[in-house]
């Protein structure tokens, strides 16, 4: 997919790291940041490291190229260690029946959020298919330190019409963070890598996650597993 987001990705965060107390129900890391619009954020999760494990889908040697799914599946296993590339992930889907093989390129390396469940336990993380009522669902997700894909409208998504599709779920990314409002906790949006358009860390403010993801099912792969804080990692805020 050919597509250039006018969002710009949040590339820097700030160095000092802290962990949330455990009170307050937050599991992972958190960092005072600043939205692309200026504003301050409490961004909670791993997002500068996280951040590296994406690219854009297609980078595998049969040439599929509707990947999403299968390039989430990969960025979720090296969030926990698992070293492997989208061509190896591939190649395990297609000895497995695990995606789509025939039809038009585009089409090839389609998956279901149950493959994708099965691929991440296949490699060592379980994993289950969720539906969420709220974007509180997800954000809670994360910030107990699991590792989430989502399903989501391509066309909300990155705002273009072409990728409508009727408004159904037609897309995979992963969600690594979530942005809340330092003042109140209200979520301000999530950060995604998104192999569609190869961007990484790239902020979706709270209303287009909602009508792109909850708005086409809310559906997502969550894993048993977490990550967890460094013990005394930073400063509490």
């Amino acid at each position: 997919m050919d597509h250039a987001s006018p969002i710009e990705p949040l590339h820097e965060l700030p160095a000092d790291v802290v962990t949330q107390p455990a009170d307050a129900g937050i599991d992972v890391p958190y960092v005072l940041g600043t939205l692309p619009d200026g504003r301050e954020t409490l961004i909670i999760g791993d997002v500068d490291t996280y951040a590296d494990f994406t690219h854009r889908q297609g980078d595998n040697p049969y040439g599929f190229q509707g990947t999403c799914g299968l390039c989430s599946c990969e960025g979720v296993l090296r969030q926990f260690g698992v070293d492997v590339t989208e061509g190896d992930v591939v190649a395990h889907a297609v000895a497995h029946g695990l995606c789509e093989t025939g039809g038009d390129v585009t089409a090839r390396g389609g998956t279901t959020l149950p493959d994708q469940a099965r691929i991440l336990s296949d490699y060592g993380v379980p994993a289950r298919v969720e539906s969420a009522d709220s974007l509180e669902d997800l954000a809670a997700n994360l910030e107990q330190g699991h590792g989430v894909i989502i399903a989501a409208n391509a066309g909300v998504l990155w705002d273009d019409a072409t990728y409508w599709d009727g408004g159904q779920a037609n897309h995979a990314v992963v969600p690594i963070g979530v942005a809340r409002d330092p003042a109140t906790g209200e979520i301000e949006g999530f950060f995604v890598n998104d192999s569609g358009t190869g961007e990484s860390a790239r902020f979706v403010d709270a209303a287009t996650m909602a009508d792109s993801w909850l708005g086409a099912g809310g559906n997502c792969v969550v894993t048993d597993q977490v990550h967890a804080a460094a013990p005394g990692e930073g400063t509490p805020l």
